[in-house]
């Protein structure tokens, strides 16, 4: 363990001492971040410090090759795999020394970033059989190892890239994984992987005093791409069961906060770039609404940038961070150990935490149910048209029914039993079909499905279910277990069809206001009839801006209940604390049942506290067709204006 140690602390002396070093000279050359709105540091600040840990690693290693015999057993008939590794950090470091130099456009980096992985591939560590961590069995990746590999490598180098927005960071988050990829090495026997992992672990410790907030020198691109680099390669050595058999979720959990900020990064800018098709009635057109965001637009919405929006400072968000990466490096330990139900266990917890943090981040691009980017597709013409519809069901009704065979008689179905499942399976959706068509179903349309849409549909099921299963039964025979099959059929078949009818009203009550756009709370006086409807058509149309809080209603058997999932807050005695508990722009009275006394009351509370006071009717209008066709038959009055 002493040759360890001594690696590691060589690395972190020369980088302490030649840090400084480095950033003069980056200085000098102009290699310096300066300001502007990405960044949140206040100064310019030299970069270039990637090199600085570059040669502490190589220093470290030289030394420890000179004067440790084990080392060099350790490495000997290894070296030239070794080699092409180095020399492809030096090609990434290159490509990020010079970028940060004279900046590189995207093309050019990932040039030389794929020439690294190439020989990544060319020194033996290209990934051609996984381990599946369930069985334990080997999935050969063949030819597709290679772009695999490539992907892999590529993708960690350019993780580490975009992590590093805050002082000491992406080198801190290095740090840990070579820490954790040194233990798992350690624990696999893979000890010339805990050499590499424990000496770039201490140039980033010697590194790190000086790129801590505030930092006085950054990693630039020649550091961050060095870094993704090396351990995308670690990553996959130092948990290998074999030649090239790797437990793939390893290198995730030990690399998770990288991996998961670049996945989130890609995921929220495609969303916010997603197209939505809408009909245009009036041009009798489609038209294309396309988001702001650029899949490719760098931005300030990083997990450290959310960090920061939440009130918390460079230094917690940091250590926060460090945190989380640790909690992910425990994990990779346990992953190594971890078998069948155990290791389904901890995938289960990991994906919880990831779920949880990032609704706390409060990311609205992957709101998408939430921002009713979905909407719009109802107002396509195709989905109004019954041809549509019937197609549909026909596809949800031919899956319920193969699905409820296979699941009552197993997946292995005898070559007579396959014959019989096809026929009777064309049968089983003409009959439901045409029972549709008698009943009624397509008269109805999708978007404005209600209650007694629902019941008719339930009716047309269960007269469909009987037919098919009649028919079917004279045919052909029920399979066997013939109740298990038909209440599952049923089942699946009613979900899918009646699922499908209830999606826009879904969709529309998760939906909330447009992103951008201030919804402003409001009290609906009156839990009634009246109130119900008022509420239906706020939530259906979100453009008016309104967000409806809760209800007010006198009827004490409402008090703390609620209706159509608005709560009921009180009544109107209780309406100075409910005005001081919740924050209210205007209260709507719906009821007509409401007396003027309680209306005055509400009024007076209103003034008080500068709240608008409004009041809902619903109420159908006579149109005078003799006045409005001698309108239209009288010419156009042209009026003169002057100065």
């Amino acid at each position: 363990m002493l040759k360890y140690w001594f690696l590691g602390g060589v690395a972190a002396t020369l980088a302490f001492f030649l840090t400084p070093l480095v950033a003069t000279w980056a200085a000098r050359l102009g290699a310096v971040d300066e300001p502007n709105e990405r960044r949140v540091h206040a100064g310019r600040i030299p970069s270039l410090g990637g090199l600085a840990v570059l040669i502490a690693f190589l220093g470290a290693l030289a030394l420890g090759l000179i004067i440790d015999r084990l080392a060099i057993s350790v490495f000997w008939g290894q070296t030239l795999p070794w080699v092409w590794l180095l020399g492809g950090a030096l090609v990434v470091t290159a490509c990020g020394t010079v970028d940060d130099i004279w900046p590189l456009g995207p093309l050019p980096k990932l040039a030389f970033q794929l020439v690294g992985g190439a020989m990544v591939v060319a020194g033996g560590f290209g990934i051609t059989v996984v381990t599946n961590p369930l069985t334990g069995g080997s999935i050969a990746l063949g030819w597709l190892g290679i772009p695999f590999t490539l992907l892999w490598v590529v993708g960690i180098t350019n993780a580490f890239n975009l992590i590093d927005g805050l002082d000491g960071l992406a080198a801190g988050v290095a740090l840990i994984a070579g820490g954790t990829l040194f233990v798992i090495s350690l624990a696999a026997g893979r000890l010339e992987v805990a050499l590499l992992a424990v000496t770039l672990a201490g140039a980033l410790a010697g590194f790190l005093y000086h790129n801590f907030n505030p930092a006085s020198v950054f990693l630039g691109d020649s550091g961050s791409l060095l870094l993704g680099y090396l351990l995308s390669v670690l990553s996959i050595q130092a948990s290998q069961k074999g030649a090239t058999a790797v437990v793939i979720v390893v290198p995730i959990l030990a690399l998770g906060l990288p991996i998961m900020d670049t996945l989130l990064t890609m995921l929220r800018r495609l969303l916010g770039a997603l197209r939505v098709v809408r009909w245009d009635g009036e041009r009798n057109a489609y038209r294309f609404l396309v988001g702001r965001a650029s899949v490719f637009r760098p931005d300030r919405q990083h997990i450290h940038h959310r960090l920061l929006a939440m009130g918390l400072t460079q230094r917690h968000a940091v250590l926060l961070l460090y945190g989380v990466c640790i909690g992910l490096g425990v994990l990779a330990f346990l992953a190594v150990r971890a078998r069948g139900s155990d290791f389904a266990l901890l995938i289960g917890l990991v994906a919880l935490a990831t779920y949880l943090g990032i609704r706390k981040l409060a990311y609205q691009e992957v709101e998408v149910l939430r921002r009713g980017t979905l909407l719009p597709l109802f107002e396509l013409p195709m989905l109004s048209r019954r041809g549509f519809h019937a197609l549909v069901d026909a596809g949800f009704v031919a899956a319920a029914y193969a699905g409820s065979v296979l699941i009552a008689n197993g997946p292995s179905l005898e070559a007579g039993a396959r014959m019989r499942l096809a026929y009777s399976l064309l049968l089983v959706v003409a009959v439901k079909l045409g029972t549709f068509f008698l009943a009624g179903v397509y008269e109805r349309a999708y978007r404005y499905t209600n209650a007694a849409d629902m019941i008719a549909v339930g009716k047309a099921l269960l007269l469909a279910q009987g037919a098919s299963t009649l028919t079917v039964a004279v045919l052909y025979g029920l399979p066997h277990p013939a109740v298990v099959m038909l209440m599952l059929d049923f089942y699946l078949s009613a979900t899918l069809v009646m699922g499908a009818r209830l999606s826009f009203k879904i969709l529309e009550v998760m939906a909330r206001a447009p992103a951008g756009q201030e919804a402003r709370p409001v009290l609906i006086y009156g839990a009634g009839l009246t109130g119900t409807a008022l509420l239906r058509e706020l939530n259906q149309n979100p453009d008016l801006g309104y967000k409806v809080v809760g209800f007010l209603d006198d009827r004490p058997a409402l008090s703390g209940c609620r209706v159509n999932g608005v709560p009921v807050l009180g009544g109107s005695d209780a309406l100075a604390r409910i005005l001081d508990n919740h924050t209210i722009w205007e209260i709507v009275i719906a009821s007509p049942d409401i007396g003027a006394e309680r209306v005055a009351g509400v009024a007076a509370a209103c003034r008080a506290r500068a709240i608008k006071l409004r009041r809902f009717r619903m109420a159908l209008e006579e149109v005078e067709t003799a006045t409005l066709l001698e309108d239209e038959a009288s010419p156009p009055v042209r009026r003169a204006t002057g100065s």
